[in-house]
C-alpha cells in the first residue's frame, strides 16, 4: 500500500487506458505516480513522473524533468520501493519550496527610459 503522506488524489488513470494514479503534492511540487494494467498481472509496476503544479485550484500540472530527483521517467517494482522514494521527494520538495520562496519574485522586464 503507497503512503497517504501528502496524497492529494487518488483515481482512475485519465488517459482512458485503465490503471490507478496518485497525486502527490508538497509546496508546488509533487509526484504522480501511475500503475497501469500489465501481462503479467502479478508484477507490481509503478510509472513515476516529479510534476511541478500550475497556481490554480484545480489539480493541474506539468512533468518536470529539471529536478535533481529524476530527469526522466521512474519506474518501480513494489509499493516498499516507491515509498522510500517519495519519503526522499517529500523531504527534496519542502527544501526546494524553502530556496524558491528566498529568491526575488519574477517580474515583467522594465523598460529603459
Amino acid at each position: 500500500m503507497l503512503t497517504q503522506e501528502n496524497l492529494i488524489l487518488n483515481r482512475i488513470e485519465p488517459d482512458g487506458n485503465g490503471g490507478t494514479q496518485f497525486l502527490y503534492k508538497v509546496n508546488q511540487y509533487g509526484v504522480s505516480a501511475v500503475n497501469r494494467p500489465q501481462e503479467d498481472i502479478s508484477l507490481i509496476h509503478w510509472e513515476v513522473d516529479v510534476i511541478k503544479y500550475h497556481d490554480t485550484k484545480a489539480v493541474k500540472f506539468d512533468v518536470c524533468h529539471t529536478t535533481e530527483l529524476a530527469d526522466k521517467p521512474l519506474k518501480f517494482h513494489s509499493d516498499q520501493a516507491l515509498n522510500e522514494f517519495l519519503e526522499k521527494a517529500f523531504r527534496y520538495f519542502k527544501e526546494l519550496g524553502i530556496l524558491e520562496s528566498m529568491l526575488p519574485e519574477k517580474k515583467g522586464l522594465k523598460k529603459g527610459p
